[in-house]
């Protein structure tokens, strides 16, 4: 208990310094920002896919029932590196990179192996893009202006959960989490005239709006114990994450440079999020082999508010962009030489893990449904520590295309997280 409660604080203390954004992929200006999975370390090296690995190691947040296997506390931080190079029908690229924290969880049992409560923090979306627009406008006497419109964006949402896991049976896990969804989006368009001569001066304006709101996942695993009696075994999960809707107020400012003054009142109004349905499948041959497939589905076609999002607009002024269903699917295998042999070579105690996924959806330029392709790898290193693993995982792939309007993203992220496990509440007999 000692070193898993100095690494927790140790971790808190570091998170406002690590907690940092750059500007990455312009599609993160559609609805509230580019989606992201809860996996975990395991899962992102897999291609997203963990729903359906019952491990009572790695508990990802996507279905609260594998708590139900936890026999010690564990707890997660990871830390990531990412970058995007983007490139539109010109061949125009600009490059963009930036670090920050990942996710973090702490999962407890509290009836080893049947009963287990886990907390976790994650992004749930990111908003962190730069664009640009030229163009001229006419002046008084027929004289034109050169001008440069620079749209930025920033912020997102971060999801905290506590969920429940408990085995019914020795083939069947349910669980429950409550999910909290907080954070903020912001847009800015920044105005300037290029022109040295020009008596112009740069104008701001911004839009911030502030979001909260509550939902709920419910999931399940059950596996096929006839074909586990030898450590083999096919488990099949599924879990459903809840529509909610976020409660906010978006406040308008307009300036010069840094200087902007409050245009009205801040207004009120409500954003409904799409369910989130998941469905998975794993295999595992002994301690050697893992294979998993994953696949989730949110209709974002679906989606309502009162305030106006990229690729959203109440008024109906925005015909560009349509916010689409989003697909995903995602797979991948784990290989641990060593098995279950602690007195084997070193590289062989190491687990290697490759998968890939693809996903569709979310928006629609003029017609365009935007595609993502990426592959996904890494590797788990055993520690010192029996129950402590240090996880290296990397994920390159592309997203749009550099046809009609699209721009094509090339990204690529490198994450390092720490698992660690501790065996607690454990009553010590003396004598």
């Amino acid at each position: 208990m000692p070193r898993l409660a100095l690494l927790l604080a140790l971790v808190g203390f570091a998170f406002p310094a690590a907690a940092q954004s750059d500007y990455g992929s312009v599609y993160s200006r559609f609805a509230l920002g580019q989606r992201f999975e809860s996996g975990t370390s395991q899962s992102d090296a897999m291609g997203g896919a963990g729903l359906a690995i019952r491990s009572g190691f790695y508990t990802g947040a996507d279905n609260p029932a594998l708590s139900a296997d936890l026999s010690l506390a564990t707890f997660s931080a990871s830390g990531l590196v990412r970058g995007v190079e983007a490139t539109d029908a010109t061949d125009s690229t600009s490059v963009s990179t930036a670090g920050g924290l990942g996710s973090l969880q702490l999962a407890l049992p509290l009836y080893a192996g049947k009963l287990g409560l886990a907390l976790s923090y994650q992004p749930y979306t990111r908003v962190d893009y730069r664009a640009a627009r030229e163009g001229t406008v006419e002046l008084d006497g027929g004289t034109e202006q050169a001008y440069r419109s620079n749209l930025e964006g920033n912020g997102g949402l971060q999801q905290i959960s506590l969920g429940l896991g408990g085995k019914i049976s020795e083939s069947l896990t349910v669980g429950a989490s409550a999910d909290a969804l907080v954070g903020t989006v912001e847009y800015l368009k920044r105005t300037e005239f290029p022109d040295a001569l020009s008596s112009f001066t740069e104008v701001r304006e911004a839009e911030s709006t502030r979001l909260y709101g509550f939902t709920g996942t419910v999931g399940a695993t059950f596996s096929l114990l006839d074909l586990a009696r030898e450590g083999d075994g096919l488990t099949l999960a599924g879990a459903v994450t809840l529509p909610t809707t976020l409660h906010g107020s978006r406040a308008f400012t307009l300036g010069s440079s840094l200087d902007r003054d409050t245009l009205a009142t801040q207004e009120d109004g409500t954003a409904t999020l799409p369910l989130t349905a998941r469905a998975g499948i794993a295999y595992r041959s002994g301690p050697r082999f893992l294979a998993a497939v994953d696949a989730s589905y949110e209709p974002w076609s679906e989606f309502e508010s009162d305030f106006a999002f990229g690729g959203y607009d109440p008024a109906g002024n925005d015909d560009q962009a349509t916010l689409s269903d989003r697909l995903r699917v995602g797979g991948g295998v784990e290989w641990t030489p060593a098995g279950g042999r602690r007195g084997a070579p070193y590289v062989q105690l190491v687990s290697y893990r490759l998968g890939a996924y693809m996903e569709d959806g979310l928006v629609s330029i003029d017609g365009q449904e935007l595609l993502t392709r990426a592959l996904t790898g890494g590797i788990s290193l055993p520690t010192r520590f029996s129950n402590a693993r240090l996880d290296l995982g990397f994920e390159i792939g592309t997203r749009g295309e550099t046809t009609g309007v699209l721009v094509e993203d090339l990204f690529w992220r490198g994450t390092l997280t720490l698992n660690f496990g501790e065996r607690w509440f454990v009553r010590r007999r003396i004598g």
